[in-house]
C-alpha cells in the first residue's frame, strides 16, 4: 500500500501544495543559475582579446561581440544578419564560400584571412574556426575567433621588401659578392658569383668553394672583419690565377654574430696593364740615359705635368711636377699659345699631337723643342690626359 493512500483528503492538498512550492523554489533556482552563467559567459566573450564571430550553415552572421564589430569599425548590430561575404572582395569571399562548404567534413581549422572593412580597407586576420553541431548532429554554423594581425602583416611586408630591394642592389653590383659566417660558411653568394664557380655554394666552406683550398686561405681576413674592421686588399686566386680586389665589411646580426661580406673585382687586365707601363716605363728610361729626350705626362684632372729626370733638365725645371702655369711659363711668349690650345683639346684615341716651341732661356738664344704625344687611357679606354717625348728639335 502506497504512503498516499493511507492520507486524508485535507492531508493530500497540503501535501500537494508543499511539492509545487518546492519545484517552483528549484525553478526560481535554476533560472537564477541560468541568468548568472549567461551574464558570465557574455562578459567573458565581450571583454575577449579576440574577435567572435558566430554564422548559420550559409554563412549569414548571428552574433558578433564589440571586438570583433570594432575591428572592421562597425557597431555590433550593423553586423547581425549580414552575409560574412560581404565583408570581403571577391575572391577572398569565393575562398571563403569553399572554406564554408567543406567546414562539415573539415572540422575545425586555423587560416589567415583577409576581412574588408566600413570604411573599405584590407584587415587581415588569423582565424580559428569550429564547426556548431545540435543535439541530433545537424551542422548549424560555425563559431570564429578572430585576431586581427595588420600591423603584423605590413611589418612583414615591409621586411620582404627591404630584402628585395637589398638583394636587388647586391645583385646589381658589377663584380662578385657573398655572405660567410664567423666559422667560414657561406650563407649568401650573388647570382653573378654562382655562374663564376658554376654552382650555388650557399652552406659551404668559403676556401673550398672559391678557392679550392683544403685549409684556410692565407690571407683571411676574418678575424678582423669580426672585429669590426673594413679590410681591402689585392690578391691572386689560386684557382684561376686572375687577381681581384677584394673589400671585405662586418655584418651584425640579430643573435650578436659578426658575419663578413665581401665584394671582389677582377682587376687582372688593370695588373697587366700595370705590369705592360712598368716595363714600357724602364725601357724608356734606359733609352733616356741614352739618348737626349724625356719622357712627360699630363693629367687632365689636375692639369699637372709629371716629367722624367731627362724632360725635366731639357725644360730647365728643377721639379719633375710642374702645374700647368709653370709648365707653359717655360715657354716663350709666342708659341705659348699652341702649346694650350693643343693640350686642352681632346685627343682622340690613336691620334698623334706633336709640337714644336722655344723655351724662356735668358743664357741662351733660342732651345727649340719638340713635343710629342699620344691620348693616355684608362682601363675602359676613355682619355684622361696625354703623355709621350719630348727632345730637342735642332
Amino acid at each position: 500500500m502506497h504512503q498516499y493512500d493511507q492520507l486524508s483528503r485535507y492531508e493530500l492538498i497540503k501535501e500537494i501544495e508543499a511539492l509545487k512550492r518546492k519545484n517552483s523554489l528549484l525553478l526560481v533556482t535554476q533560472s537564477v543559475a541560468l541568468r548568472e552563467s549567461e551574464a558570465r559567459y557574455r562578459r567573458m566573450i565581450e571583454t575577449a582579446n579576440e574577435g567572435i564571430m558566430v554564422t548559420d550553415p550559409k554563412g549569414a552572421i548571428s552574433f558578433v561581440n564589440t571586438k570583433m564589430a570594432l575591428m572592421l569599425g562597425y557597431h555590433p548590430h550593423e553586423m547581425v544578419g549580414r552575409y560574412i561575404f560581404d565583408l570581403m572582395d571577391e575572391e577572398w569571399a569565393r575562398l571563403c564560400q569553399e572554406k564554408i562548404s567543406h567546414r562539415r567534413k573539415v572540422g575545425k581549422e586555423q587560416f589567415e584571412f583577409c576581412l574588408q572593412s566600413k570604411e573599405g580597407y584590407q584587415v587581415w586576420c588569423h582565424v580559428a574556426i569550429s564547426p556548431i553541431y545540435g543535439d541530433d548532429e545537424v551542422f548549424q554554423g560555425s563559431f570564429a575567433m578572430v585576431t586581427d594581425i595588420t600591423g603584423r602583416k605590413k611589418a612583414e611586408d615591409a621586411l620582404k621588401t627591404s630584402e628585395e630591394r637589398y638583394r636587388a642592389m647586391v645583385e646589381s653590383l658589377p663584380g662578385l659578392s657573398y655572405i660567410c659566417s664567423a666559422d667560414y660558411r657561406i650563407e649568401f653568394i650573388n647570382e653573378r658569383f654562382k655562374r663564376h664557380i658554376g654552382r650555388d655554394a650557399t652552406g659551404e666552406l668559403c676556401y673550398q668553394a672559391l678557392h679550392e683550398l683544403s685549409e684556410i686561405c692565407p690571407w683571411c681576413v676574418n678575424q678582423r672583419v669580426a672585429a669590426g674592421e673594413t679590410v681591402s686588399w689585392e690578391v691572386q686566386s689560386p684557382k684561376d690565377g686572375h687577381w681581384y680586389h677584394v673589400t671585405n665589411s662586418p655584418i651584425y646580426n640579430r643573435d650578436g654574430t659578426v658575419s663578413k661580406h665581401a665584394i671582389i673585382n677582377d682587376i687582372t687586365a688593370i695588373k697587366e696593364m700595370e705590369t705592360e707601363l712598368g716595363a714600357r716605363k724602364s725601357m724608356l728610361e734606359q733609352a733616356e740615359l741614352q739618348g737626349s729626350f724625356g719622357s712627360w705626362q699630363w693629367e687632365a684632372a689636375s692639369g699637372s705635368f709629371t716629367l722624367s729626370g731627362q724632360a725635366a733638365a731639357l725644360l730647365g725645371s728643377s721639379s719633375a711636377v710642374l702645374a700647368g702655369d709653370d709648365f707653359l711659363a717655360l715657354i716663350q711668349e709666342g708659341d705659348r699659345g699652341q702649346v694650350e690650345t693643343a693640350i686642352h683639346e681632346p685627343v682622340a684615341p690613336g691620334k698623334k699631337l706633336e709640337l714644336l716651341f722655344r723655351l724662356v732661356r735668358p743664357e741662351a738664344a733660342e732651345i727649340p723643342l719638340r713635343m710629342q704625344g699620344e691620348a693616355l687611357l684608362d682601363p675602359e679606354q676613355k682619355p684622361v690626359g696625354l703623355c709621350g717625348i719630348l727632345f730637342r728639335a735642332g
